[in-house]
């Protein structure tokens, strides 16, 4: 059975409620598709590089993306909580991390839909590392953005260990932001 995807047109939305959106992710039949949106909220990539995602380029300091939207390869500092993440997924497939369970050999090629886009887990963390206080050249960075200056293109290259605070960073803020609030005392 084939899953159809519909192109989101750009419209700037971003996950207002993460604790609703945690819940709504946390109850989605397919724990495939639970991680996957986990995945995206939490690094920020794009749905393509997340669903052609290969368990030889998920490493224990890194995700490594050989070819990316901008024509480059790109390594994104992991932490524990993408591992912690990335834990009920890990040995479904050998080579995919999120297999398509109708053909063998082969990523799903889309996920549950749900009212939030990709996209938006996209926006999203930008937007929650910009409030967490990550400088917004750094957060292209996390993004894999093309820097807009010739020095940020050509010179400026950015080790894992100097982009981990920010992910740090913006880890701990969505996380505490996918926390249920407390029910109120009768």
């Amino acid at each position: 059975m084939a899953i159809e995807w519909y192109d989101e047109p750009p419209n700037g939305t971003i996950i207002d409620d993460l604790s609703t959106w945690k819940r709504t992710v946390s109850d989605l039949p397919n724990p495939i598709h639970t991680v996957f949106y986990e995945l995206l909220l939490y690094t920020g990539f794009r749905k393509s590089e997340a669903l052609n995602l290969e368990w030889k380029n998920v490493f224990e300091d890194r995700i490594h993306l050989p070819m990316t939207k901008n024509g480059r390869s790109f390594d994104l500092p992991i932490l524990q909580i993408h591992h912690e993440i990335l834990a009920p997924v890990r040995g479904l497939h050998k080579q995919w991390v999120f297999p398509s369970q109708k053909l063998r050999d082969r990523p799903i090629s889309a996920p549950q839909r749900l009212r939030w886009s990709p996209h938006a887990h996209r926006r999203t963390f930008a937007t929650v590392a910009m409030e967490a206080g990550v400088l917004e050249e750094v957060v292209g960075r996390l993004l894999n953005h093309t820097p807009l200056s010739i020095t940020g293109q050509r010179y400026v290259r950015p080790s894992l260990e100097a982009l981990r605070p920010a992910m740090e960073a913006v880890c701990v803020e969505i996380s505490k932001r996918c926390e249920l609030p407390a029910k109120p005392r009768s």
